[in-house]
């Protein structure tokens, strides 16, 4: 029986002594795990007169790739995991030595690295002669970007933008058929992920996202195209679109809506811009014209909502580019009726209109030794110097809006 204890004993030790060998840890260390191909920031701060080293063991292998340096009043330090980590893991200590050569450990890091991980990416199909865009997930983007491998006689891929860890290519159909998409790490032979494209024929409809759809509508703006958020572009809201066919939409109150012809873009058929004549709900009936067909192919509810009238100044202020304040020179002693500017440039303009009484102006200056603002809007120079004035219109429905900006003063010589 002791015989038998002292075996199980025995293989429980080397059990726990082979499991300790096989992963080494350094004690007090902070533990960091990290997806291989990716990056992390382990910078922290410092006294600005005090510069800060840093040794790597364990990484003869180059499972990580560090870079350190100091920056003022923090110490730069930054991780790139290129390998999966084995038996050691590579270890950061980050010290100070000073004049005697004594060092003093700071901070010290245990990184590990885990191997890279596929991504889930989903089959589409599209329509010969037409081109959509497409979502891939990147997790790892700050290091590497995706290689894609297909069928160029059946499909083109372009690179349209990439937003973190958002990969978006424009796809193209070129002629039917099918091909599998491959998504390659950059530099790498190491494959992420992929997905079948099917090239081909197919019905469209309305997607489903875009079977309620809500815009917006205010009075003091009759053409609603020149307002935020008042229109509606039926081709985004077709799926499987045709390249040479023509998108409309009929509405059950007709009064509500006012249609014109959207800009087509590559990803975008040729269909009705849809924008609100009022407030008011209604059915849209959307067809599809190939040719002299035409073919019903669903149907959408439209809600048109009241927009505040603060949306009215924020649209012309959205035209007006660099603003009010821009290159506005004055001179000491000069008035500036800052309210009537707002006024005809933002609220009373030849796309909106308000009554006086739906409208009213609040107005600061930050610096009223230099520029002071009297109720009423108007500025008036005292001096060269810093000045910035601020402003707020309330309207009639409770919204409001504000701006501010600086003049720029100078003296009646600097137009001469």
């Amino acid at each position: 029986m002791k015989k038998t204890v002292l075996i199980i004993l025995s293989l429980a030790f080397i059990i726990c002594l082979f499991s300790c060998c096989m992963r080494t840890q350094t004690v007090g260390a902070e533990e960091k795990s990290m997806l291989q191909y990716t990056y992390a920031n382990l910078t922290f701060s410092k006294p600005e007169n005090e510069n800060y080293e840093c040794t790597v063991e364990n990484n003869k292998e180059k499972y990580i790739t560090v870079d350190a340096n100091n920056e003022g009043d923090c110490y730069w330090l930054i991780v790139t995991s290129n390998k999966p980590t084995k038996k050691k893991i590579p270890v950061i200590t980050v010290y100070k030595q000073d004049e005697k050569g004594k060092k003093t450990v700071l901070k010290s890091f245990q990184i590990s690295v885990t191997p890279a991980k596929k991504v889930e990416m989903k089959n589409i199909k599209i329509n010969t002669k037409t081109a959509r865009r497409i979502t891939l997930k990147n997790p790892y983007y700050e290091c590497k970007e995706y290689e894609l491998s297909y069928n160029k006689k059946i499909l083109n891929i372009s690179q349209y933008l990439f937003d973190g860890e958002k990969a978006i290519y424009t796809l193209e159909g070129l002629k039917k058929g099918k091909t599998t998409v491959k998504a390659y790490l950059t530099g790498t032979k190491k494959l992420i992920g992929s997905f079948k494209v099917t090239v081909g024929e197919y019905e469209a409809y309305i997607k489903e996202n875009k079977k309620n759809v809500t815009i917006y509508y205010n009075s003091h703006m009759p053409d609603s195209r020149n307002l935020n958020k008042s229109s509606f572009d039926l081709g985004k809201a077709i799926g499987n679109y045709h390249a040479d066919s023509v998108y409309s939409a009929e509405a059950d109150n007709f009064e509500l809506i006012r249609k014109d012809n959207n800009d087509a873009d590559e990803v975008t058929p040729n269909a009705d811009l849809i924008y609100g004549a009022k407030t008011g709900k209604t059915k849209l009936t959307v067809y599809e014209k190939q040719g002299n067909n035409k073919t019903k192919i669903g149907t959408l509810n439209l809600t048109i909502k009241k927009a505040k009238d603060s949306e009215v100044y924020a649209s012309n202020r959205e035209r007006d580019n660099d603003g009010i304040f821009y290159e506005f020179f004055i001179c000491p002693g000069e008035k500036v009726d800052l309210k009537e500017i707002i006024t005809q440039r933002y609220i009373n303009t030849s796309f909106s209109h308000f009554e006086e009484d739906e409208y009213s102006f609040t107005f600061k200056s930050k610096n009223p030794e230099t520029l002071k603002v009297d109720k009423n809007g108007i500025c008036t120079c005292l001096k060269t110097g810093s000045n910035y004035v601020s402003y707020t219109v309330k309207f009639k429905d409770g919204s409001t809006a504000s701006g501010g900006g600086s003049f720029d003063i100078v003296d009646k010589d600097f137009f001469e």
